[in-house]
């Protein structure tokens, strides 16, 4: 499983800048609880500003394929729907799912939290949660989520392969968060 905006989230990388110092996933049940963190080589708000713009999301991360805001009442929420392809080893599969989102613009980065709508999604469950605070010139991007998927994903490896994926996902992501909020020299 890869994770989209919920995530979320998520290019094969040459020289990758983003550093992960730690990402650890875990099954409850049918729950998956995510853990994710990253440093950045781009400031803060820059960084949340391209996450947040649901229109860059597929530049940020190819594997999203389609993403439609469908509501937005103001700049701090918004409902998407989104179409992700994953794949983990050799099963694929695209995901749908829409989101209500909460945005938190703040002048050094920002917070964001996704929860899942199950009716029109292949989740029964999900909540993220974003954070994109200064390290330095630098951010620090901390990720949390639980997750409960409404296909089936083999219990014995289903925590390795949701790590593995995530893994993946959260160096090609944070490299495309990079390569739109750097400082253009």
């Amino acid at each position: 499983m890869r994770r989209p905006i919920l995530l979320a989230l998520l290019i094969p990388l040459g020289t990758q800048a983003a550093d992960i110092q730690s990402l650890t996933v875990t099954r409850d049940a049918t729950r998956y609880h995510v853990d994710l963190q990253v440093t950045l080589q781009a400031p803060a708000a820059a960084a949340y500003q391209a996450f947040a713009n649901p229109a860059n999301l597929p530049r940020i991360n190819p594997n999203v394929q389609q993403v439609q805001v469908l509501e937005r009442s103001n700049e701090q929420s918004a409902r998407l729907y989104t179409e992700v392809r994953v794949c983990a080893m050799l099963y694929c599969k695209t995901l749908r799912q829409i989101q209500d989102m909460h945005y938190e613009a703040r002048p050094d980065g920002g917070e964001m939290q996704a929860e899942v709508r199950p009716e029109a999604s292949d989740f029964h469950y999900g909540h993220a949660d974003w954070s994109f605070r200064p390290a330095g010139p630098n951010t620090q991007l901390h990720f949390t989520a639980e997750l409960e998927p409404a296909f089936w994903i083999p219990p014995v490896i289903g925590p390795w392969l949701v790590e593995r994926s995530l893994r993946e996902e959260a160096e090609r992501t944070s490299a495309g968060i990079e390569k739109l909020a750097k400082p253009r020299d």
